[in-house]
């Protein structure tokens, strides 16, 4: 069992740092190469696998400022930390919030089973509203009305890539939104990026509270079927009030999300994420003493993320410092272009450049670039 755990450590650890690569999509890949997929040790890699992405997906939200859904909201004051020379602290924060998230998920494990079963739609449909009232009504005097707009565009936009043949929306979409307009304004900016050390700058008190909060806030996400993970992140931006606070609450929602998704789907077979339909596809229900396995694993892998993760990441981003800034910025925009058209042709690429509009337009009415996080919130709002 210990040896699939490795391997799925192995891909996730791949699918982290490597901008792009969904950790479903290689999930997919894996399946399809073994002889006779399938049974508990399957499960035990692909797990693993999606366990410790989340982990190390933060490398390409701060060096490359790519996003994925889960991240999307990160890479903002990610990146800018990152130009400030604090890279490898962003990374740390990472992995700390995310093995403070694997433990107290695994505590609460047992009283979120008896809540699982008592999850609504409504309710979701509600922390979204109250969630969309307060990103605009924050926003001050004429940007109010800015940022209702900045919304509803976005919401429309989702609404219409929804019914789009697209291989991977989300990726265009959040790149777009978030990833794309961040690059542009940054192209004439010559400076270079320092990884720094990775000492995290903030009291081991405020770390652990806010990494609780980030808990909290993924359980959320993982009961109420309409409320995200990214939504659940944008909850902590009204608590925190600096990157280091709030990155700390998203990367512990982006992990506990994962974990408690896991123990929803023991609880009541519902799936919140592409790797449970993979496990719930070739491996269902499962027994007590399979969950009590998986948590195991759980902090295994948080710890095994932990030893190497740092270093990884050093290595990457010493190589990653050594590229002019503006060098790196117009490699990353061809990749994801040439990902884009990889991934959905030319239809993507209209969705990439649409999304990109979007989230120029925000930066230029000089309001949150989180508002665009109603490409997923309307839909929700008005299904």
């Amino acid at each position: 069992m210990l040896r699939w755990a490795m391997l799925g450590i192995l891909f996730g650890t791949i699918t982290g740092i490597t901008p792009a690569l969904h950790v479903n999509t290689l999930a997919s890949i894996v399946g399809s190469f073994l002889t006779s997929p399938g049974g508990f040790s399957y499960v035990v890699l692909l797990y693993s696998m999606g366990l410790t992405h989340t982990f190390l997906d933060a490398f390409p939200a701060t060096f490359f400022g790519i996003p994925e859904e889960e991240t999307a909201i990160s890479v903002l004051p990610a990146h800018k930390l990152a130009l400030q020379g604090r890279g490898l602290e962003v990374i740390n924060i990472s992995l700390k919030a995310s093995l403070l998230a694997a433990i107290f998920s695994v505590l609460l494990a047992f009283p979120y089973v008896l809540l699982a079963k008592h999850y609504t739609t409504f309710l979701g449909k509600v922390a979204v509203f109250l969630l969309a009232f307060f990103l605009i009504i924050t926003e001050k005097g004429v940007k109010r009305i800015y940022a209702l707009l900045i919304f509803i565009l976005s919401g429309i936009f989702g609404l219409v890539v929804d019914r789009l043949p697209l291989r991977e929306p989300y990726f265009h979409v959040f790149v777009g939104l978030f990833g794309v307009p961040a690059i542009l304004f940054s192209l004439n900016n010559s400076q270079k990026i320092e990884i720094g050390d990775s000492k995290i700058q903030m009291p081991k008190k405020k770390f652990l509270k806010f990494s609780f909060i980030g808990t909290f806030f993924g359980m959320l996400a993982s009961l109420l079927p309409t409320f995200t993970s990214s939504q659940a992140a944008l909850l902590g931006s009204f608590l925190s009030k600096d990157e280091r606070t709030f990155l700390t609450i998203a990367f512990s929602v982006n992990t506990s999300n994962f974990i408690f998704s896991l123990i929803n789907f023991y609880a009541t077979g519902k799936t919140r994420n592409g790797i449970l339909v993979l496990i719930k596809d070739i491996y269902h229900p499962l027994s007590s003493e399979e969950l009590l396995i998986l948590l195991l694993v759980t902090i295994i892998t948080s710890n095994i993320a932990n030893l190497y993760g740092v270093r990884l990441s050093k290595m990457l981003g010493i190589a990653t410092s050594k590229i002019n800034y503006t060098t790196l910025n117009w490699g990353v925009l061809l990749f994801i272009i040439a990902a884009s058209l990889y991934f959905d042709g030319l239809l993507g690429l209209m969705v990439l450049l649409t999304a990109t509009i979007i989230g120029i337009s925000a930066t230029i009415f000089k309001i949150k670039r989180t508002i665009c996080m109603g490409v997923l919130m309307l839909k929700i709002m008005i299904s």
